[in-house]
């Protein structure tokens, strides 16, 4: 069995705005955890790493994707159907990440295979708390 630490995280963020992205990096710069960072900010440059990173990425890394809903080619809930539907992505856990947090939208990305829904927090502090509470759940409790 291998042990966590021999293992790196990575969290994938999908997201076609930038600024969302920086906030993310902000709040990861201030906790104390081994997570590289890779952002997508557009469909297609997501569509290559799957097609080129992924599958030597998911041998040597635990992978956590925060996947937005609203994107302008194709939804977070289109992506989130894609991905479910090949087993090749069966490791990756995926947290939907929504301006809103409606019942409705969490039971329907729930219901299409996410491993949880969560509204966008409105600071990098909160954002930092709540990475961090991912890390624990997803990355540092797996195996």
């Amino acid at each position: 069995m291998t042990e966590v630490n021999a293992v790196t995280a990575h969290l994938l963020m999908l997201d076609d705005d930038p600024e969302d992205a920086f906030l993310v990096q902000t709040a990861l710069k201030r906790l104390d955890l081994d997570w590289s960072f890779q952002h997508f900010q557009t469909c297609q440059a997501f569509r290559d790493y799957l097609n080129t990173d992924y599958a030597l990425q998911v041998q040597q890394s635990r992978l956590l994707l925060l996947l937005d809903l609203n994107m302008p080619t194709k939804t977070g809930w289109e992506w989130l159907q894609e991905l479910r539907a090949d087993h090749r992505f069966d490791e990756l856990v995926i947290i939907v990440l929504s301006t809103s947090d409606m019942a409705e939208e969490q039971a329907r990305s729930l219901a299409l295979g996410a491993n949880a829904h969560i509204g966008k927090p409105d600071s990098v502090n909160d954002l930092a708390r709540w990475l961090k509470s991912l890390y624990g759940r997803w990355i540092d409790k797996k195996g």
